[in-house]
Order: structure tokens, then C-alpha cells, then sequence
């Protein structure tokens, strides 16, 4: 079913801020000869994707996706050159269509944001007027993109927790690659919302800030390597799991009666091994997030993480990094190999 437009907001006065320079900075991504390659270039407007709100770029998150996208790792892109980047908050610079208004502050994921359309690794964007969403009550601009997409991808699975019945005096909430950002937004969420977290790492050195961040209780993922039964201890009510692989087959072996397991990556791989048993002896569900939500649940979960949801940024802060577009390809090919922890955004000078 396709994802209805968003309604625009108010009309506002001035379509118009400021002239965008003829040229500026963004990561483009090529295939030649049947070769991924990215690099910096200076682009124009008339160089990007279409779209009726031409919007500044203030921060762009790095996630998993970005990295196999500029680096050619999977096939995410699906038209050539393109600018990567699933996600950015920036403030309208121009609007060629009614409701929008110059300095307006823009989030933008979802849609096919950095696959089909030109993404956020671009000091400047054309965003089609559907595709954007004014900034929720509650949070900065700053806030908003330091929750991003692994925010809302925590949010959503949470949303889903509550329809389940799922409740703080259930249990506890594991989280697998807990030191990625999924799992840092997740236990800060999850935290706020009353819930126990079990947070979840192979990185027993960030066990400390993990703690910090809100996990009631780490564990070492070198449980994996323990001599595996068909179902284990029941310890959890519910689990977020980044990783895939070996550790979604543990979560599922792990689950109380009734339990629920949200699938949000895939680090490990697109592959695990299970047997039913989980699901006919202990009613577990497994169900998928996927952060490109319809406008309901978008506006209905980003209040939520403006108001009751909303973090302590104070313990979110350490765990973020920003660094320079130029600093991007470098991050992200580290990103890719498991030697990086927390929530990375570019940022474009103001």
C-alpha cells in the first residue's frame, strides 16, 4: 500500500531565505563498470533529484545502510550517480510549492531518502514537498537528528511492545549491538519508558557507558559461544535485536512465554538458524521494523519521543560523534567492519 502524502503545514509568509551557492560539496556515488565509487564533488541544484523543497543540510546520520551504500556492499541504490544518506535535518532555504516557508526546520528519512531520491551526504538537498516533516514539539533540531532513524526504529518497536501487552512489570527488554545507535536510542527510550534493559554487546569495554546510557544489566554476546539448547532459561519479555544471525536465534531460545522479538538489523547477516519451538511451546512472535512508516505513525511516534519517550540527552551525548563530510567514506568503511560504537552525524557548517 503506498505511504500517503503528509499534510502540509500552514501557510507561512516567505518561500524564499536565501540564495544557495551555484556550487557546493556532497558524496556522490557512481558505478563504473560495474564498480561502486564515491567521492566529494562540487554539485548544483540542476545535479539533484527533484523535488519542491530545495532544504540546507545542518546534520546527516550515518547509519549501517550509508556505509553499504558509498562503499558498494549491497545493492541499496537503485539509480546512478546518487547521493547516499537515509536521513538529514536541515531548514528550508526554498519552496516552490504552498505551506512551506524559507527557515523552516525540515527531518527528512524515509521514502527512499539516498536510494531513489538524493540523500542527506549533501550540504544542499531537493526534497519533494510529501517527503518532509516539520520538526516535532519538544526537541531541537540537534535532538531530532541525534535520534534519527535509530530512534524511530526504537520507537516503533517499542509502539509494538504495548500492543503486545508488554509492559515495565513484564520483564526485561534485551538489546543486541547495544553500542551501535539502535541500541543506544533503544535503551535510552526504553529507559525513559519505565522499561529494564539488558543491554547486549560483544564490546565488553563499553560496558560502563552503557550503563550509563540507562542498560540496567550488560551481557557479554560471548553467550553465543556456550553450548546452545533448543530453548534456554526464559530471561526476557521482549528483545530489540541489531545483529542477526546467531544472536536473533539466542533472543528467540530466550523468550519468556509470550515474548516478542523485534528483527531491526542485520550485522551479522541475513541469515539464522531456529526451530519452531519457541513459538508453539512459548507463543514467541517475531515481527520486522521498517522506519519508512506511514505519515500516522510517523507523526504519532515522533511525539511520543518529543514528550513521554523523550531521552535523557544528557546521557545520550557522550555516545555521539560528529565529524566533517570529508571524514565520511573513512567512518563508514570502519563502521562496516564493527570497529565503531555510538550515533555519528555529519555535520554541514551553518
Amino acid at each position: 500500500m503506498p505511504i500517503p502524502e503528509s499534510p502540509l503545514p500552514p501557510p507561512l509568509p516567505s518561500n524564499t531565505l536565501a540564495s544557495v551557492p551555484e556550487r557546493f560539496p556532497a558524496l556522490r556515488t557512481h558505478l563504473i563498470d560495474g564498480r561502486t565509487e564515491s567521492r566529494i564533488e562540487q554539485l548544483g541544484l540542476d545535479d539533484l533529484s527533484p523535488g519542491e523543497l530545495v532544504v540546507r543540510t545542518r546534520y546527516a546520520g550515518v547509519n549501517y545502510k550509508d556505509g553499504l551504500s558509498v562503499h558498494g556492499q549491497a545493492k541499496i541504490i537503485n539509480a546512478f550517480p546518487r547521493v547516499a544518506g537515509i536521513e538529514l535535518v536541515g531548514e528550508v532555504v526554498d519552496a516552490s510549492t504552498p505551506g512551506w516557508a524559507a527557515g523552516q526546520p525540515v527531518l527528512v528519512h524515509g521514502f527512499q531518502t539516498g536510494i531513489a531520491h538524493d540523500g542527506g551526504f549533501s550540504s544542499y538537498v531537493r526534497v519533494p514537498a510529501g517527503h518532509a516533516q516539520g520538526l516535532p514539539e519538544g526537541l531541537t533540531p540537534h535532538q531530532v537528528a541525534v535520534l534519527g532513524v535509530p530512534g524511530f526504529s526504537a520507537a516503533m518497536a517499542l509502539e509494538r511492545f504495548e500492543e503486545m501487552g508488554v509492559t515495565p512489570a513484564s520483564g526485561p527488554i534485551a538489546v543486541s549491538g547495544a553500542g551501535g545507535a539502535v541500541g543506544l536510542m533503544s535503551i535510552a527510550i526504553l529507559n525513559r519508558a519505565g522499561y529494564r534493559v539488558a543491554a547486549i554487546t560483544r564490546r565488553m569495554d563499553l560496558a560502563d557507558g552503557l550503563r550509563l546510557a540507562g542498560a540496567a544489566e550488560v551481557i557479554d554476546a560471548a553467550v553465543l559461544a556456550q553450548p546452545q539448547r533448543p530453548l534456554e532459561k526464559p530471561r526476557f519479555a521482549a528483545a530489540i535485536d541489531n545483529v542477526g544471525g546467531a544472536m536473533l536465534s539466542w533472543l528467540l531460545r530466550t523468550m519468556q512465554d509470550g515474548g516478542c522479538v523485534a528483527s531491526v538489523g542485520n550485522a551479522a547477516g541475513n541469515r539464522f538458524e531456529g526451530s519452531v519451538l519457541p513459538f508453539i511451546m512459548r507463543r514467541v512472535q517475531l515481527f520486522g521494523i521498517v522506519a519508512n512508516a506511514p505519515w500516522p505513525q510517523r507523526h504519532r511516534l515522533w511525539a511520543r519521543l518529543g514528550s513521554d519517550w523523550k531521552p535523557d540527552f544528557d546521557k545520550l551525548l557522550p555516545h555521539v560523534a560528529h565529524i566533517s563530510l570529508a571524514e565520511l567514506m573513512a567512518h563508514s568503511a570502519s563502521q562496516l567492519q564493527g570497529t565503531t560504537a555510538g550515533r555519528v552525524l555529519v555535520s554541514f557548517e551553518p
